[in-house]
């Protein structure tokens, strides 16, 4: 059978005329099975549809902020806004990719694209949170910052992992607020920071905060992935 495909969207490069993929969310996919598809968010948004008619599946990848007027509040000051053409292309093609029930797979910045796009919030700058034992969520200069999580036993996550507490790395300074419609927290932080959401009655709907095709090369850490590939090979563009 051949592989599915399945859609990453890219980030912007420090070159203005030039486009940014890290090389591990391709591993990831090639890995867990897919053929990796990099997708240009510099595009006429009609053309959307007729792109995710190639597709059988979507990664939806890490960056910087999303513009907080989509959930009603003024951008904090140490919040990093989202390029423009990418955060439009990224709420047109999620909305796409939902109307045809797509499997979608959210990581970091595309978990909190896929929360608000339900209507969720997102805390703009954890370090102003107070939480009792408050965790560091940001990489800052330490390039393996890690926590654990503790999943819900009862989602497919958990049982394919073969257990609900394990070590996560961590790269955000945001993270969910209010949960989105539909979206169930599946995954949480020792301090109560939501990790990882997800809507059941999708084929997959799995949005998680941390950055597990940076750890591919642990089982664990490419289980999301396997069950992006998985879902994707029953669905016919």
């Amino acid at each position: 059978m051949p592989r599915p495909l399945i859609g990453i969207t890219m980030d912007y490069s420090d070159k203005p005329d030039q486009y940014m993929l890290t090389h591990a969310y391709v591993t990831a996919v090639e890995k867990a099975g897919g053929m990796p598809f990099p997708l240009a968010y510099r595009l006429d948004l009609a053309l959307i549809p007729e792109l995710v008619d190639h597709l059988h599946g979507v990664l939806f990848t890490g960056g910087q902020d999303i513009d907080p007027a989509r959930y009603g509040e003024a951008r904090h000051p140490d919040a990093i806004p989202l390029h423009a053409d990418r955060e439009r292309f990224e709420f047109a093609l999620l909305a796409e990719v939902e109307s045809r029930r797509l499997p979608a797979l959210g990581i970091c910045l595309g978990s909190q694209v896929m929360n608000v796009s339900r209507g969720g919030s997102l805390f703009q700058f954890l370090p102003d949170l107070p939480r009792e034992g408050a965790l560091e969520h940001r990489r800052l200069d330490l390039p393996s910052r890690s926590h654990p999580v503790r999943l819900d036993p009862q989602t497919e996550l958990a049982r394919r992992i073969g257990q609900t507490d394990f070590s996560v790395n961590t790269s955000h300074k945001q993270a969910v607020k209010t949960v989105g419609r539909g979206l169930h927290v599946i995954a949480t932080a020792p301090d109560g920071v939501i990790e990882g959401l997800e809507d059941p009655t999708f084929p997959l709907f799995l949005a998680l905060q941390w950055h597990p095709e940076r750890l591919h090369e642990q089982a664990e850490h490419l289980v999301p992935f396997q069950m992006l590939v998985e879902r994707a090979r029953t669905t016919t563009p």
